[in-house]
């Protein structure tokens, strides 16, 4: 799946954190991680980070994951992504 629009920003933005902070484009189960830290408890990233992300997935009503099948960016709604995390989170 191609990532378009403001999905992109996030995606992108998502990314540079990746790299930021592990020197990697992405690493695995960043997504559950960068989601833990705007939800709860910030263990990672810094407040304006954190408002960014926020942001960002506000203006898509999505969030980004890793298709670990495929190892490629995929897009997914706020709801179905929050359903994916309740049932996928390593945490």
């Amino acid at each position: 799946m191609e990532i378009k629009g403001f999905a992109q920003n996030l995606a992108e933005y998502m990314s540079r954190l990746s790299q930021k902070y592990y020197g990697q484009t992405w690493v695995e189960q960043f997504e559950f991680e960068l989601w833990r830290d705007i939800r709860e408890d910030a263990e990672l990233i810094e407040e304006d980070e954190i408002k960014r992300l926020n942001q960002l997935s506000e203006a898509c009503q999505g969030w980004v994951r890793m298709n670990y099948r495929t190892d490629e960016l995929e897009y997914i709604s706020l709801a179905n992504w929050r359903e994916y995390y309740h049932e996928k989170s390593p945490f």
